[in-house]
């Protein structure tokens, strides 16, 4: 086993912060590997949205008993439940709110939302944009692979507190600077993103920026009458517990992979990479696309070594 997989599977163990499903056996280890389809994933990032002012001053960042559920050894999943709180979620949704009011149809706000919460700030900047995707050789790719809209927000207090969370599942020993910033992506009916890897093809291209993906976080912060929109990962076999179909389509065709449902508040993690640092093609996956409701989702990416400053600021 890899020593980062050794290291998730010890984190799993400690007691009060997570619990593995020792009684849910993975499924065993694909035997076939093919190539992704030569997209990058995002690469650059939108400017970061600036924070929103909704924070009490008395905020103290509080961990959730959140469970992990181990799906794959090789390569590492582990499905986490609970993982953001429906607090953050209201506070990254009121984020995503902002940023969706400076389109030209912005949404209602987001369920829980106060009418007194004070929505401003002297930075207000970003937005929600059409989803880039970069070749190997860093260039944007035709919109018709992934047709979403995403968003890099502005670090503020929650923000950090989650991205906190994330650092201590995978170990103590990875800097908070190795973080990108924090990803929202909106999905409305027929948006997708088609299969790719989020490790990038060419590491060297992207030195400056951290150099390659480490590991993805991926999940709902929104998901309210979304059918569709699931997360597949087509190499990944299925799982033959029933007690997995609480989180996985557990009605598509056997050969299809598996798809994580949309949930809120649940996330699943991977590693991207070998132990040499080669990428992984066994963690080729797609956002499927929603067919009713709207979905937004939340991208938590490590990177080998230091991202740039204003990428996390």
């Amino acid at each position: 086993m890899q020593t980062r997989e050794l290291l998730a599977w010890a984190m799993l163990a400690v007691a009060g912060v997570v619990r593995a499903e020792a009684d849910v056996p993975p499924p065993a280890e694909s035997s076939e590997a093919v190539a992704s389809d030569g997209v990058a994933s995002d690469g650059e990032a939108s400017e970061p949205a600036a924070p929103i002012s909704i924070i009490p001053d008395d905020y103290t960042c509080v961990h959730p008993p959140y469970r992990a559920h181990i799906f794959s050894q090789s390569p590492l999943i582990v499905y986490l439940e609970n993982f953001i709180t429906p607090d953050e979620r209201v506070h990254l949704q009121a984020i995503a709110y902002v940023a969706f009011s400076r389109l030209s149809c912005p949404p209602p706000p987001p369920r829980g939302l106060d009418s007194s919460f004070q929505l401003t700030s002297a930075r207000s900047h970003g937005k929600f944009q059409s989803s880039v995707v970069l070749n190997p050789e860093g260039r944007a790719v035709s919109n018709s692979v992934r047709s979403s809209q995403s968003t890099t927000v502005k670090a503020d207090a929650v923000v950090r507190c989650v991205e906190a969370r994330a650092l201590d599942f995978q170990g103590f020993d990875i800097p908070a600077v190795h973080v990108e910033g924090i990803q929202l992506v909106k999905y409305a009916p027929t948006q997708q993103y088609l299969h790719h890897t989020d490790w990038l093809k060419d590491p060297h291209k992207s030195i400056k920026e951290g150099g390659n993906r480490i590991s993805s976080f991926f999940g709902s912060v929104k998901a309210v009458n979304v059918t569709g929109g699931g997360t597949n990962f087509p190499l990944q076999t299925a799982p033959t517990d029933s007690r997995w179909c609480r989180f996985v389509d557990c009605d598509q065709p056997y050969d299809a992979g598996v798809t994580f449902r949309p949930i809120e508040g649940n996330v699943v993690y991977w590693n991207n990479l070998h132990e040499d640092g080669r990428g992984d093609d066994r963690t080729l996956h797609a956002g499927l696309p929603v067919v009713s409701g709207e979905k937004i989702g939340i991208n938590i990416w490590t990177r080998q070594a230091a991202v740039p400053d204003w990428w996390r600021n």
